[in-house]
Formats: C-alpha cells, sequence, structure tokens
C-alpha cells in the first residue's frame, strides 16, 4: 500500500516537533531581548538628559516616553499621549498623576459634549525637573551618607553569605552562629574598605554637583 499523503513517519514527526520547540524558543527568546533593548534605549537617553534620568529614577524609566512627547507641546489629552506612544490609557493615566504629585506636570479637566466624561489634558510643567533633581540629589546623598557612617561603625565586623542571601554585622552573625538564616551555609568575614572609599567617592561626587551654579 502507498504511503497515505501528509503522513509522516515517527522519526519525522520527532524531527517536526523538534523543529517547532526550537521555533518557539527562538520567538520567546526574542522578546525579553527586545524589552531589554527597549529599556536600553530608554535608559540611555536618560542618561543623555538629567531630566528624563529624574524621571527615570523617581517615576520610572517607563514615563520617559510620556516626557518626550509631551515636550513643547501644551494641553493635550491622556487619550492622544496613550496613542502617540503605543501605551494603555490606564498606564499612561498613572504615570502622569505620579509625576503631577512630583509637580512636572500640570492638567486642567473638560467634560466631552460627546461621551459626557471628564477628559484631562496635561502640559509639563519645566522648572518642576529641575526642583526635583535637586531634592532627588539631597536625598540620595542623605541616605549615602548614612549608609557610610554604618559601614565606618562597622569597620571590619561585616559577614555576609557565600551565596549573598544576607549580609550581617558581627553581633547578629554570632547570634546565629555564623550561619545563613536562608541556606544554612557559613558566613564570611568581608572586608568593606573598598565599600567605604566608593561610598566616600561618590558622596564627594554628588557635593561637587551640588556646589556648581544653579545645583542648591
Amino acid at each position: 500500500m502507498g504511503a497515505v499523503s501528509g503522513f509522516r513517519s515517527k522519526p519525522q514527526q520527532s524531527s517536526f516537533l523538534s523543529k517547532m520547540r526550537q521555533a518557539l524558543k527562538a520567538q520567546v527568546a526574542k522578546r525579553p531581548m527586545a524589552e531589554r533593548a527597549q529599556k536600553a534605549t530608554l535608559m540611555a537617553a536618560a542618561g543623555r538628559n538629567g531630566s528624563l534620568q529624574t524621571v527615570a529614577e523617581v517615576i520610572g524609566e517607563e514615563a520617559i516616553p510620556v516626557v518626550q512627547y509631551l515636550k513643547g507641546k501644551r494641553n493635550i489629552s491622556e487619550f492622544k499621549i496613550a496613542e502617540s506612544i503605543r501605551a494603555e490609557v490606564n498606564s499612561v493615566r498613572k504615570m502622569l498623576y505620579a509625576m503631577q504629585t512630583n509637580n512636572l506636570v500640570s492638567y486642567y479637566r473638560k467634560k466631552d459634549r460627546q461621551k459626557g466624561w471628564y477628559i484631562s489634558y496635561w502640559t509639563l510643567n519645566d522648572p518642576g525637573f529641575g526642583h526635583l533633581a535637586v531634592a532627588t540629589k539631597k536625598h540620595k546623598l542623605q541616605q549615602l551618607k548614612e549608609r557610610l557612617h554604618k559601614e565606618e561603625v562597622n569597620h571590619g565586623l561585616f559577614y555576609i553569605c557565600s551565596g549573598l542571601c544576607v549580609r550581617l554585622e558581627f553581633d547578629r552573625a554570632a547570634d546565629i552562629s555564623f550561619k545563613c538564616p536562608e541556606c544554612g551555609s557559613t558566613l564570611l568575614h568581608q572586608d568593606n574598605s573598598k565599600t567605604i572609599e566608593q561610598l566616600r567617592q561618590k558622596i564627594g561626587e554628588l557635593e561637587s554637583e551640588k556646589s556648581k551654579p544653579g545645583q542648591r
């Protein structure tokens, strides 16, 4: 009897399924790569622009396209913004409200006569970006100084899990017999001299930026 058209032998079926799996894996692998590429593009833009960098730190990098689109425009509806940057309206609205909380945008509401609901129209508040950048740097500087104080007070007294589960001060590590509370491995002594050096350097950089004209 002749072979039935379209019928595959077991080896053929195995080869076919293997190719399908490989193709599916390739498609799935492309998604995170595309997401990483998009994120890298946004963060590169933020690195070139102090205002965008502040937005990325405080609101999130997903808000960068909103700022870029609104730049130089006035009274743009959230629906228009969402359509232009290809994002969900609810997501855009959430970002805009977060920006408004930080005084980065202003808006007014107007009732749509046809649809019967209110629509918000948004405009960037350019001075707000400078004020937020200064406040963010001050907060970051304070956090770094507090961290440096803790590192200096406990210089040479830190213990860390080999699996990086925890990092504990001597007293706490001794209380649990120098065993990691997460994985049970032995806690190892950590010299935090390099950490102290890096913190001092970062603090110096921020204080140098703060002393520049227009940065106070």
